[in-house]
């Protein structure tokens, strides 16, 4: 019984092909025609390098340049960094980008004929989008004309920045419109914090309340310690004196003294002094709550404020998203059709392989060569 033959011995039985003249002049024909394809027609490669522009103003930077720091620090929540370079990179070869540089060329009249569906799916085949070292987006065109690859290139730089500038816009809405909700809500705690604290000014007359606090509570603290001191010296001379004694008397002329003043700072005030400072002390820690609440709110506010501002001038400088490191260019360098010369690589391997294949010699006989 024969045994199977495999797919060379089938391919190598070929009359043609065991033939070593026509074998032969084959290969050498086929070989100068992929070489003239490997250098014509020529191709041409166009490139573009960009920086996507990430100097974005956030409430994170302003929270970092005012040293702001605790609960304030949780409003950094708002802020949404600049995208990584993959996500460009994903941008950039999405869809949206490929049918935007097909309705260019277009256009342009460079559409070569093809409907903008099979434009933009050629573009996703034949353009390379890839990020480099540094951050860098490289844009690269190979083709048979070099004005249309440049022109392919230069649309690629303008639909990703209009893509990017449209991504910007969206995302500084959905900002805005956060940021609008909050600082409502901070306007209205702000003006709740200050109605409360003018409440608390009014209803105990006090103009400057952390002066005017402050200078009584010091009085009666300076009066009370001179008290403390002159009854410990009473008590130290009634051990060595007795009640007649001048020293001990004058004592506690003294002590009635402090203790007078002290019940009259602590007496009610008049009607245009405002409340004494007795009234004012079990006061002194509801007014430091009113004034921490309206700092706080305070605070807020402003950041809130600057916020707002920060996303007006992101919607204005949103087509400020990329930097052209180097504009779309033709690069002079010869450049080869890697297809011909992959198939001119096989084309040779095959005839090498053909000749040691055709000069083994069949089973049982001795070795020749074919001719």
């Amino acid at each position: 019984m024969t045994p199977p033959r495999s797919i060379v011995d089938t391919v190598m039985a070929v009359k043609w092909v065991r033939d070593p003249f026509r074998r032969r002049v084959s290969v050498v024909v086929v070989v100068l025609v992929l070489a003239v394809l490997c250098v014509w027609p020529r191709s041409y490669v166009a490139r573009a390098q960009l920086m996507p522009d990430d100097s974005g103003g956030g409430l994170a930077a302003l929270l970092g340049n005012a040293g702001g720091g605790g609960a304030l620090a949780s409003l950094g929540a708002l802020v949404g960094g600049h995208q990584s370079i993959e996500s460009d990179l994903t941008i950039a070869r999405s869809q949206a980008v490929a049918n935007d540089v097909a309705d260019r060329l277009r256009r342009g009249g460079l559409g070569r004929g093809k409907t903008p569906d099979r434009i933009a799916a050629a573009l996703r085949h034949s353009v390379d989008i890839e990020a480099i070292r540094g951050g860098i987006l490289q844009i690269t065109v190979l083709d048979h004309d070099p004005a249309y690859a440049k022109s392919v290139v230069s649309d690629y730089v303008l639909a990703l920045r209009g893509r990017l500038a449209t991504l910007n816009l969206e995302q500084t809405e959905q900002k805005k419109v956060v940021a609008a909700e909050r600082m409502a809500e901070a306007t209205i705690s702000l003006t709740r914090a200050q109605g409360a604290l003018d409440r608390f000014r009014l209803a105990n007359r006090l103009a400057v309340p952390q002066i005017q606090l402050g200078a009584g509570i010091s009085l009666v603290t300076e009066l009370q310690g001179k008290l403390q001191a002159q009854q410990a010296e009473l008590q130290t001379l009634q051990q060595f004196a007795t009640r007649d004694n001048i020293q001990v008397q004058a004592t506690r002329a003294k002590i009635g003294a402090l203790n007078n003043q002290i019940a009259a700072a602590q007496a009610g005030a008049s009607q245009n002094s405002g409340p004494s400072v007795g009234a004012m002390t079990p006061k002194i820690s509801e007014y430091e709550d009113l004034y921490r609440n309206e700092n706080y709110a305070q605070a807020e506010y402003e950041i809130y404020k600057k916020y707002l501002d920060t996303i007006t001038v992101e919607q204005l400088s949103a087509t400020i998203n990329l930097n052209i490191i180097e504009a779309p260019y033709v690069d002079s360098d010869r450049q080869f059709n890697a297809r011909a010369i992959g198939a001119l690589v096989l084309v040779l391997m095959l005839g090498v392989l053909a000749e040691f294949y055709l000069a083994r010699p069949p089973p049982g006989q001795p070795s020749r060569v074919a001719q």
